[in-house]
């Protein structure tokens, strides 16, 4: 069953995201309206009931929220930083999609607010595929009348849709703190994926047990995070120390990349330098 509280919504910028975006409002019966300095990137949109429009401020016009969805801050600047939109915009709600930062959101939520327009930041966790399939997270910062406001679209565009917290410029944050997992845990999922074939040993096999694993072992250190107390440790930084230093070892001997192995090992001696061996690793 469609939704039935649909709204008008204008999509600016249809790269891969934008496209996947308004594909994700389309399903969802919103009304949607693009445009994409490139007008040949829209076809695809179009034949799957979007209207294109035929300038910036023809697609600001025929929305009620106003997505958009482009490189970064510098081409939305040049995009929509122009008093004739500015007015267009007032009464209007602004979703930034862009890939900016936190400085640059809050620089953009005043301008924006001065010449009431509602601002909301967020930052899209996921790929273009997640999204088109129901999929991906993404998260807002905000006023939350703003948030509520809109949330009806804001589901559609993604399957999990949380406001973290209310500043202008916190969504960029928070998703860098998911990229810092993402890419360091991506990162030392392909070191041992390096040993196992070095090794001659099953990837899958591999992949299946780190998979079993890594609920239970982010649950556990959460809880030492959040406690702040590392001295009841099921396994003391120290002896985690000379498990680890098995790996740098090891991958010395298969001829493999040792560099992030020498980060990690290099973490583990200076928490014990400090005093911290006999604690929980966390405590680093």
């Amino acid at each position: 069953m469609g939704n039935s509280n649909t709204m008008a919504v204008s999509v600016i910028g249809i790269g891969n995201m934008g496209a996947a975006l308004t594909e994700a409002l389309l399903s969802d019966n919103h009304q949607v309206c693009v445009w994409n300095r490139t007008a040949a990137k829209c076809q695809t949109v179009e034949n799957a009931g979007a209207v294109v429009a035929s300038s910036i401020a023809e697609v600001i016009e025929a929305g009620e929220v106003i997505v958009i969805c482009l490189l970064d801050d510098t081409v939305t600047q040049s995009v929509l930083k122009h008093d004739e939109l500015a007015a267009s915009l007032r009464g209007k709600t602004l979703i930034q999609l862009s890939t900016v930062t936190a400085e640059e959101s809050q620089v953009f939520g005043q301008w924006a607010d001065a010449r009431g327009i509602r601002y909301l930041d967020g930052s899209i966790l996921g790929y273009p595929e997640m999204i088109r399939e129901g999929g991906g997270t993404i998260v807002y910062s905000g006023p939350r009348p703003i948030f509520d406001g809109c949330y009806e679209v804001l589901k559609s565009m993604a399957g999990k849709t949380q406001l973290i917290g209310e500043d202008v410029g916190g969504a960029p944050v928070f998703d860098k703190a998911i990229y810092a997992w993402h890419y360091g845990s991506t990162l030392s999922f392909l070191h041992g994926a390096a040993i196992c074939h070095a090794a001659g040993f099953d990837i899958d096999t591999y992949a299946a047990e780190i998979a079993s694993r890594d609920p239970a072992r982010q649950t556990r250190t959460r809880e030492f995070i959040v406690k702040r107390e590392y001295d009841d440790p099921g396994c003391a930084l120290e002896v985690e120390s000379v498990a680890y230093e098995h790996v740098l070892k090891l991958s010395e001997r298969l001829g493999l990349d040792t560099e992030l192995a020498r980060v990690v090992h290099g973490y583990f001696r200076r928490g014990i330098d400090a005093g911290l061996g006999p604690k929980e690793t966390a405590a680093i």
